[in-house]
């Protein structure tokens, strides 16, 4: 074969080989982190380009556990991998998207989970995506704050504890003050605790804030003094939870006073009428009443 017949063959087949469109994954949806008791979905998207469609199939770790084959019967098949279940009955697949429900089987559930999309015959062609998910034992609840009561005064100190939900992953519990971050000094050390359970090490975290309530952050607000405890999971904003209780404030003049129109306030307060006279005054007149019924019971009937 001469020269001129080889680069017309060569041409007619770049021709040919330009006119064969790719096939593409255009999506994968893997959750980034889920509970272990949660079960998930997985989906991918894909672009056939012309080409029919010969398989789809899901990988964990480089092992297939799912396929579909719309030209061969049966058309869904599962394989046994270690950490996953399919659920039966739980997946759909079309020539453009494929869909499968998993059960998770805890801390061995985490890889990776790759899409694979093959076409058929004459070209074969082959396209893939993967993503990684992580299954941790993760909170189930808001943080807990404990020792805040329903009403405080002015000048008074105050203790709470906020104590986050055990998780496998760190927790990071953070105060808010009436929507300020306490001052270094009004903080406790953190308190951590750990179990065994479920495959993981669990941890729960505590942290203890104690502050007089004194200063802006009381004496600017609507007499309402507000705490709040956040719980995050560094890199997981969606993770976030809190917990925000109210009480409120009064000034210690108006609590005393509260509590001397009480009916189970002390008669003999009652009865001074301290509550309008000055500090001192009251205890000179508690103090000349005392002696009058002194020298009266010391008197001669």
């Amino acid at each position: 074969m001469d020269y001129a017949s080889l680069l017309f063959l060569f041409s007619c087949t770049l021709i040919d080989m330009q006119g064969i469109s790719a096939l593409f994954v255009t999506d994968i949806s893997v959750p980034e982190i889920v509970d272990f008791r949660d079960n998930v979905t997985l989906s991918c998207s894909y672009d056939m380009s012309g080409h029919t469609l010969n398989s789809v199939k899901w990988y964990k770790d480089r092992l297939e556990f799912f396929r579909y084959s719309p030209l061969m019967r049966p058309v869904y098949m599962t394989f046994p991998v270690a950490g996953i279940q399919v659920l039966d009955g739980k997946y759909f697949c079309n020539e453009s998207t494929c869909r499968v429900d998993l059960s998770l089987l805890g801390a061995k559930s985490t890889g990776t989970y790759m899409c694979e999309v093959s076409g058929d015959a004459p070209h074969f062609k082959l396209a893939a995506k993967e993503d990684n998910m992580t299954v941790a034992a993760l909170p189930q609840s808001d943080p807990l704050i404990e020792g805040f009561n329903s009403m405080y005064r002015l000048e008074e100190f105050l203790s709470a504890t906020c104590s986050s939900d055990y998780s496998s992953v760190p927790t990071k519990l953070t105060w808010y003050i009436n929507g300020e971050q306490p001052m270094l000094g009004e903080l406790q050390p953190f308190i951590d605790t750990t179990i065994p359970a479920h495959d993981y090490i669990l941890r729960r975290q505590r942290l203890q804030v104690h502050f007089y309530l004194q200063g802006h952050r009381f004496y600017q607000v609507s007499k309402i003094l507000e705490l709040k405890c956040v719980a995050e999971i560094e890199n997981y904003p969606e993770l976030r939870r809190e917990t925000t209780l109210s009480a409120s404030l009064s000034h210690s003049d108006n609590l005393n006073n509260q509590m001397l129109r009480h009916p189970g306030a002390s008669s003999a307060a009652a009865d001074c009428r301290c509550c309008s006279w000055p500090r001192t005054s009251c205890l000179i007149c508690s103090l000349f009443v005392i002696i009058l019924l002194t020298q009266c019971a010391q008197r001669p009937s």
